[in-house]
């Protein structure tokens, strides 16, 4: 039930990473010694020069776009970009920010703006809230108003739908606008990220399941992002450190990020197997509110006969009838670090582009996962 073609791919770049790294720093080396607003050789001529495919010398300068080496016309070609000044971006005295997030309506991220917000506030910094539906093309039309608006700095909850424009993140750096990174990165663009550590929190969910005696343990997730597949990580690094094998008919990776019934169709046909699944993990506590739901349809008890854990600890978990393990996805800090880092930057501080600070997670344990 996983997706194999993905799971390969990912196998096929983990073997060419050396060989795209060197052509990188081979490119930067180049764009060092040329003059603002050179134009570069074609991508078929590059990848002659180096001896790289040409996918390869695609993903270099889609990188070096969003970095802010390179530019590109459309229809003319790729050129290089001039250098940013050391000196911080002179601000108005009014200054804003923007934050772009996938759904305020979500659960998680209403903790995500108040973050933010108190840190903005408490620096008398406006705010301003994007909503993208997970869709990049919506995140590059707020990305190009908040640049056209004269914004001081940029958070990012990336949309996971659709490719990010790179060219727009070189905009950014040219403007001098600050940029930070929630949840998750954007391959091709170098910024200080604030992240949950994924994997310990599924790591963390499975092992405590391992310890209440189940074995058959299923993992039902959102389709595969980075996010799904570091936390199938961790529920994968679980059951081997049990010595479990992992068993691929208890994987699923929805089809889907907007379904209706997610979590509940996916129940009903794991339980159609024998032997079935004597607990769940669940990738977040919606999926885990449909698969309570189809369990108690077949007439199963949550907590005895099947055991369940959902993750983000939303309100979710204490509206169930019976009230729901999950982990902790700590909303609030990860807004307030973003925040802090922002305006950090804004004000000059020497902050690594490559920063990332981790938060862990915690799981809270109620009935569904057994006695408490």
């Amino acid at each position: 039930m996983t997706d194999l073609r993905c799971r390969l791919e990912r196998e096929r770049l983990k073997e060419h990473a050396f060989r795209y790294i060197e052509v990188k720093e081979k490119l930067i080396g180049e764009i060092d010694s040329l003059a603002a607003h050179t134009r570069l050789p074609s991508r078929t001529a590059l990848a002659d020069k180096y001896a790289a495919a040409r996918t390869t010398i695609e993903r270099a300068i889609s990188e070096l776009i969003g970095e802010g080496y390179l530019y590109a016309k459309d229809g003319s070609g790729t050129y290089v970009a001039e250098r940013a000044s050391a000196e911080p971006r002179a601000r108005s005295a009014n200054l804003s920010v923007g934050l772009i997030i996938p759904d305020i309506r979500h659960d998680t991220y209403p903790g995500t703006l108040r973050g933010v917000e108190d840190q903005t506030s408490r620096h008398d910094i406006s705010l301003v809230v994007c909503n993208t539906d997970n869709q990049a093309e919506k995140q590059n039309s707020y990305v190009h108003k908040l640049i056209e608006s004269g914004i001081d700095g940029v958070i990012i909850v990336p949309a996971i739908i659709g490719p990010a424009d790179l060219g727009l993140f070189g905009q950014l750096r040219e403007a001098r606008i600050p940029v930070v990174l929630c949840n998750r990165g954007i391959e091709g663009v170098e910024a200080p990220k604030v992240v949950s550590n994924n994997f310990y929190g599924a790591y963390t969910a499975v092992k405590h399941l391992i310890g209440r005696g189940r074995r058959r343990i299923a993992y039902i997730s959102r389709p595969m992002y980075s996010t799904s597949y570091e936390r199938y990580q961790g529920y994968a690094s679980a059951l081997a450190e049990a010595g479990m094998a992992l068993d691929d008919d208890l994987v699923v990776f929805e089809p889907t990020f907007g379904t209706e019934r997610q979590g509940y169709d996916s129940v009903m046909e794991l339980m159609q197997s024998e032997p079935r699944p004597d607990a769940i993990f669940c990738f977040n506590d919606g999926i885990a509110s449909g698969a309570y739901r189809a369990l108690s349809e077949r007439g199963l008890v949550v907590g005895e006969d099947v055991l369940l854990i959902g993750y983000d600890n939303t309100s979710i978990c204490e509206s169930l009838p019976v009230k729901l393990t999950s982990v902790k996805f700590q909303t609030y800090d990860i807004g307030a670090n973003a925040a802090r880092l922002l305006i950090g930057m804004m004000n000059g501080e020497p902050i690594r582009k490559d920063k990332i600070i981790v938060l862990q997670p915690e799981l809270v344990i109620r009935q569904s996962s057994g006695e408490v």
